[in-house]
């Protein structure tokens, strides 16, 4: 599956890369977290003409739309097939906004996706519970600060370990504060046995795009393995 990831600074240029990404073979396209200052400046009009047009999926980023923070995803009929819901809200994002209560999951091209927004990414649980039911891919817009870059890396690597499932992050570009540097990984056997995360695509600090191939065939055996190995259980205090 050829994914599509934007890092754009406004509007116009969001159109212009995902119709790039979109003419370069790309099936399915995600854009950050909060890459415009309020839902009302996404295109979503033109983003759906661009599914249709190309027959892919575009997940426009992720926004609050004055009542929780949500994900719309456009299919490739140019249809709304429906929204994500952030479950873990930020900061200041507790004071104003409802969390959302169910982890959402699509199949396109036979391929299982989940989405998780941002700090939804932190929690274990969830990307577990994606892992769970399918999912082989999860999609995560962000927006997160360069000084948090480092730690937040380490959460995309660790949640591709636990689950041996590939991630792709598109993370906002809006210098000096969020240097983008979205990135894609899956998990990788080395010879000696040992599963490590792959990097296989990176973006830099600058507005752009890139695409990144994933098969989940080539991890499947993985997977696999790991599900067999998932027990569900209690704790019981002493």
């Amino acid at each position: 599956m050829k994914i599509g990831v934007i890092q754009p600074l406004e509007v116009k240029s969001a159109i212009l890369l995902v119709e790039k990404a979109l003419k370069e073979g790309a099936e399915l396209v995600l854009l950050p977290e909060k890459w415009t200052k309020n839902i009302d400046d996404v295109p979503l009009v033109e983003f759906q003409k661009l599914a249709k047009r190309y027959t892919a999926y575009i997940l426009p980023g992720a926004f609050e739309d004055g009542v929780s923070v949500i994900t719309p995803i456009i299919d490739d009929s140019g249809n709304l097939k429906g929204i994500a819901k952030k479950i873990h809200l930020f900061n200041e994002e507790k004071l104003r906004l409802i969390p959302g209560n169910e982890a959402v999951l699509f199949t396109y091209r036979g391929i299982r996706f989940g989405i998780l927004i941002c700090y939804d990414i932190d929690f274990p649980e969830v990307a577990r519970e994606l892992f769970s039911k399918g999912v082989e891919i999860i999609l995560v817009p962000s927006k997160v600060r360069g000084n948090g870059l480092d730690i937040w890396n380490e959460f995309l690597r660790i949640r591709v370990l636990e689950n041996r499932i590939g991630i792709v992050n598109a993370n906002v570009y809006s210098p000096p504060d969020f240097p983008g540097r979205s990135v894609a990984i899956v998990p990788e056997q080395r010879q000696d046995g040992i599963v490590i995360p792959k990097v296989v695509g990176v973006l830099g600090s600058e507005e752009g795009y890139m695409i990144v191939d994933i098969d989940p065939l080539k991890y499947m055996y993985l997977r696999g393995d790991r599900l067999k190995e998932y027990v569900k259980f209690t704790v019981k205090e002493l």
